[in-house]
């Protein structure tokens, strides 16, 4: 899989993904791995199929096969759940240090919007949703833009061309979603 493509994709995405390629992974296993006690050593698939088998000692490979990815997914939307939390906590406890009316724009990763290597951002990152380029923020900055985003935050990673010094660029996922947020006169609130 293109590891670009797998950094823009959002969580469910990269759960769906995740789980289709367990199942590609598990397919060639012949009907002998029901007694050797298949399993993968990665992200607690392990621990999902050793408890399936606990639970019921003989079941065929693709009940357990099926059983260990439900209980493996589910342990990645609760660490998904987790992250969403952590992230309302951060924002309760940031406050804002200005505010500022400035121009806005969104980007998507394209060479003729960016450079050679539309999916890294100026500091080196890669392009994801919630980061904005602005030249007058130093990284790290973060941001909010509440007449279109209310409380989501961004992050300032990416720069602009020194002609838009002035400007907030949001990175967006498609050149449709770009055209569409258009050029917008909004309130930015600067966090500290």
């Amino acid at each position: 899989m293109n590891n670009h493509l797998f950094v823009i994709m959002n969580k469910s995405a990269k759960i769906i993904y995740s789980v289709i390629a367990l199942l590609i992974l598990a397919a060639p296993i012949s009907a002998s791995a029901d007694n050797q006690g298949f399993s993968f050593e990665k992200g607690g698939f392990l621990t999902a199929w050793n408890s399936n088998v606990k639970q019921n000692p003989n079941p065929s490979l693709y009940e357990r096969l099926r059983s260990a990815i439900e209980n493996f997914t589910s342990s990645l939307i609760s660490q998904s759940d987790q992250e969403n939390a952590n992230a309302k906590q951060e924002t309760v406890s940031l406050s804002v240090k200005t505010k500022r009316k400035i121009i806005a724009t969104a980007y998507s990763s394209t060479p003729d919007q960016t450079d050679s290597s539309p999916f890294i951002t100026a500091n080196g990152s890669f392009v994801r949703q919630g980061v904005v380029a602005a030249n007058f923020l130093k990284f790290g900055t973060k941001v909010r833009i509440p007449e279109v985003y209310g409380d989501k935050i961004f992050v300032v990673e990416d720069r602009m061309a020194k002609k838009n010094s002035h400007k907030i660029d949001v990175w967006m996922e498609s050149r449709a979603q770009a055209l569409e947020f258009g050029v917008k006169r909004l309130n930015i609130e600067i966090l500290n």
